[in-house]
């Protein structure tokens, strides 16, 4: 079997849970005889493919003349939508003026104004003219398009067909770790471990402004990997001047150095506004870190009560959760399910299952 990838141009440049989503799935397809080819290619050739697979719902400026071409010329088609709501965190997470805009324009006004700015600035880089319609009716569009699709969660399959009115068929395709890479030391918890870390990409989504805030005073040591993410130079630069003796910044890190950095601390707390479920959390309980999450996205259903929870824009919540994660220490029942059933193997089974559902169906016209 043949299939093309079609993935965002700074897949590698600009990385996030999606670029080790895409790269791990991959590798694990091209194990069981699957040829995969990545493009970011705005016009790509599709002759030769058994199946085309697109990622992320809402880069709708990229696969709107694509769905157009896969239609007409019934091609089999996925979707990987990599997708969530942002409503919460447009309403409670944004600042002040940003939160009043989407009081006075509504949240379909600023989903389009959003889509309307990111078509803009690939058009600047990638010469994308025709820009895309608005958001709901190009994402229904795209659901249209595809055959099958291909959500991390329940939750979030759900959330599509709630949020667009398109009920696809769907094979739900996990968020998954790399076990030899991530895997717990030898030693026992907590000897030799000490603090907090939150692994991701540095932006106001992640939420790590709030962390640091939530945990200034305490003495609890935190280190904080990654970079700032597109446009998160200002955020980032804000969390250092925030930032007592008691932080460190990590940067960005290879997949071994970050291994080592989870098995250093004795918790992990990704405080987003929403994830889906975060790959660094995944990691983190794979290399025996206790867990601190919020409830926004799919993380109950992939943490289930293996995670202590906190609200987002409540220092006293995160820190009230940290505390409580570090005195109850980690889930060995959540690392065990981890291993048995968030693989990419796991992954790259399911998603085969989704190209047989696709090559059998009837292509949507």
């Amino acid at each position: 079997m043949r299939v093309l990838w079609l993935v965002r141009r700074d897949l590698a440049a600009g990385p996030g849970g999606d670029t080790v989503q895409i790269a791990e799935t991959a590798r694990a397809l091209a194990r069981r005889g699957v040829t995969v080819d990545l493009c970011d290619a705005p016009e790509p050739a599709l002759a030769g493919y058994d199946c085309v697979h697109l990622f992320h719902l809402d880069r709708l400026w990229e696969h709107e003349a694509l769905c157009r071409r896969l239609r007409a010329e019934m091609r089999p088609a996925v979707l990987s939508p990599i997708y969530w709501s942002s409503e919460e965190y447009d309403r409670r997470g944004r600042t002040l003026l940003q939160r009043a805009c989407v009081r006075l324009a509504g949240r379909r006004a600023l989903a389009d104004l959003r889509l309307l700015a990111r078509w803009a600035a690939a058009c600047r880089r990638r010469g994308w003219r025709r820009p895309p319609g608005a958001f709901r009716a190009s994402a229904a569009l795209v659901l249209r398009t595809v055959s099958v699709i291909l959500p991390n969660s329940r939750a979030e399959q759900a959330l599509i067909e709630r949020a667009f009115g398109c009920r696809r068929p769907a094979v739900i395709v996990p968020n998954a770790v790399d076990s030899v890479c991530f895997s717990p030391p030898a030693a026992p918890w907590p000897d030799d471990r000490e603090g907090v870390l939150c692994a991701g990409r540095i932006e106001p989504r992640k939420n790590q402004r709030t962390l640091i805030r939530a945990l200034a005073g305490t003495g609890i040591p935190l280190a904080i990997a990654g970079a700032p993410g597109p446009g998160g130079a200002a955020y980032y630069r804000r969390c250092r001047r925030e930032a007592r003796s008691t932080v460190r910044f990590l940067g960005r890190m290879k997949q071994s150095a970050l291994a080592d950095a989870y098995r250093a601390a004795r918790a992990h707390a990704c405080v987003s506004w929403y994830e889906t479920p975060g790959l660094a959390s995944l990691e983190a309980a794979s290399c025996g870190c206790a867990i601190v999450a919020t409830p926004g996205g799919c993380t109950r259903e992939y943490f289930e009560d293996g995670a202590v929870y906190c609200e987002p824009d409540s220092p006293e919540s995160i820190r009230h959760a940290v505390e409580t994660a570090l005195s109850r220490g980690p889930s060995a029942a959540l690392a065990a399910r981890i291993a048995g059933e968030f693989t990419w193997d796991a992954a790259a089974e399911k998603t085969l299952e989704a190209y047989a559902m696709a090559a059998a169906a009837r292509p949507p016209r």
